[in-house]
């Protein structure tokens, strides 16, 4: 019943309500999000070889990691306040719909393993966005990958975005200890990146290298000694 919502068109849609459209922040793609220290980063520093060593800037593996998908900012301007552990947060909003829901303890408690995260109250960040995408892919929801906040500490979900038409809240823990400010509208929340479910990998193996394996690595870590850029230059795909 759900299907005439869904275009095949090959593209994600992040959809809001015709009051909110000019008035909350719109999600970006999140190569537009590089923090101010990323930028300021050499390529390049001197160490005691005549060899400069690279930095992280150098690095494909940590920049596609922060480049993928799309960053869904804070809505509005979000009031926090906390005691000296985290442990009692009070918080307050003057945008004209509902910022910030509250879970029950009992949902992330155990008595036979405890949650790291049990002594912060777990709240949820409201999302006002729908996210579409096409049939077949769904949408991962977490925190800005490389990018932590120190106040902010998300829980990850993956959602079929293809079927749900809703918008998708975002759980977290507010984690700063005497914490006293305003999360800004804008502040990125979470980075969504969409995951095309027929091409996710759900059969395994593990095993020792063969022989033409373990001649395989050794051969590449012969390539990269030689050439520090091999990954950079040579094996990295457009993404």
């Amino acid at each position: 019943m759900f299907k005439s919502f869904f275009s095949s068109d090959k593209k994600i849609k992040f959809l809001c309500s015709e009051e909110d459209w000019d008035v909350i922040p719109k999600p970006y793609p999140a190569k537009k999000y590089m923090p101010d220290w990323y930028k300021a980063l050499p390529m390049k520093v001197d160490n005691e070889q005549k060899f400069k060593k690279s930095t992280v800037k150098r690095c494909n593996p940590f920049f596609d990691s922060m480049a993928a998908g799309y960053i869904i900012p804070s809505a509005a301007d979000v009031y926090f306040e906390t005691n000296e552990d985290a442990s009692g947060i009070t918080f307050e909003w003057q945008f004209h719909k509902t910022m910030i829901e509250t879970h029950g303890k009992k949902q992330i408690t155990s008595k036979k393993s405890p949650n790291p995260n049990e002594n912060f109250p777990p709240l949820k960040y409201i999302n006002y966005w729908v996210v579409q995408t096409p049939p077949g892919w769904s949408t991962l929801f977490i925190s800005p990958i490389n990018r932590p906040d120190p106040r902010l500490s998300f829980i990850g979900g993956l959602v079929d975005t293809d079927k749900y038409f809703e918008c998708i809240n975002f759980p977290f823990f507010f984690t700063e200890p005497n914490f006293s400010g305003i999360i800004k509208q804008g502040t990125p929340l979470i980075q969504a990146i969409p995951i095309k479910r027929s091409e996710m990998l759900n059969d395994h193996e593990i095993r020792e290298f063969d022989n033409k394996e373990a001649k395989l690595l050794e051969l590449t870590r012969k390539k990269v000694r030689a050439s520090e850029s091999l990954y950079r230059d040579t094996l990295v795909e457009k993404k």
